[in-house]
């Protein structure tokens, strides 16, 4: 989930609509921050919000927290984790 891209309470409701004949499960990733890249992670709170907002609706889906950031080896990651200090946000799972 991208802090401002894809995490607000609409685009959870327009992936209800997209979803709501599919089955399926939705997977709600955080980003794991690298340098050079402008994207955020998407904060706790707002994450739990989309999600509730899902969960009302009937959706399935599992939120998936994050390993190896501290290494630079998460899920988009590929790099030295000194290139990233002051960069890392904390989103408790």
């Amino acid at each position: 989930m991208l802090a401002g891209v894809n995490d607000s309470v609409e685009d959870a409701k327009r992936l209800i609509d997209l979803v709501q004949i599919i089955p399926c499960k939705i997977n709600l990733i955080t980003f794991n921050l690298h340098s050079g890249s402008f994207f955020k992670p998407t904060k706790k709170e707002k994450i739990l919000e989309f999600r509730n907002i899902l969960a009302e609706a009937g959706c399935v889906m599992l939120f998936r927290c994050s390993r190896g950031d501290d290494q630079m080896a998460a899920c988009g990651q590929l790099g030295k984790p000194e290139s990233c200090e002051g960069l890392k946000l904390e989103v408790a799972c």
